[in-house]
């Protein structure tokens, strides 16, 4: 309570948050979503979508997809995304016959932040269902990465919600 008594300003991008400390300070707090510009994250025309998959994907275009955009460190996590990629994949296959998924992971996997990737893909044995986006990418290059997703995975431990996956819901 003192450090709120003692702030000027409370600007709040979780509602729930907003809710609770609005709740015993409503003079000093504000409500801000979360927001971007629509011009920059945006869904593709219909017409667009195979072509995009095609380009980023090659001939895994009609793979299920899923994408990634964290910093490798290990308070993100990815050693633990690609360990329940695998279950998917072991899963999918047991239940359907195949391996048709990819993970478009957009990160260093060289990080000294967090786990050699590489080696933890090759340990998991999911080499073919993993590809690694490593350049720095505009936003439209960004936007069309994706478009071309079906899912965004963002965990973390002691970490609020991911920019990456309000970029991703906008696209």
């Amino acid at each position: 309570r003192v450090l709120y008594e003692s702030t000027d300003l409370v600007n709040c991008h979780s509602h729930k948050t907003y809710e609770l400390v609005n709740e015993q300070f409503p003079e000093k707090t504000n409500f801000i979503p979360h927001a971007l510009p629509q011009d920059v994250f945006f869904p593709l025309d219909e017409k667009d979508i195979i072509p995009n998959k095609k380009n980023i994907l090659g001939e895994n275009f009609d793979h299920f997809v899923g994408i990634l955009v964290n910093r490798n460190a290990r308070r993100k996590m990815p050693g633990d995304t690609l360990v329940s990629w695998k279950m998917f994949l072991d899963d999918l296959e047991e239940k359907h016959g195949h391996r048709k998924a990819t993970l478009i992971m957009h990160t260093d996997p060289l990080d000294q932040e967090g786990p050699n990737l590489l080696k933890v893909i090759e340990y998991l044995k999911i080499e073919k269902n993993v590809i690694f986006s490593t350049d720095r990418l505009e936003f439209e290059q960004m936007n069309r990465l994706y478009n071309a997703c079906d899912f965004c995975v963002n965990i973390a431990c002691n970490e609020g919600f991911g920019l990456s996956t309000l970029e991703a819901m906008q696209s």
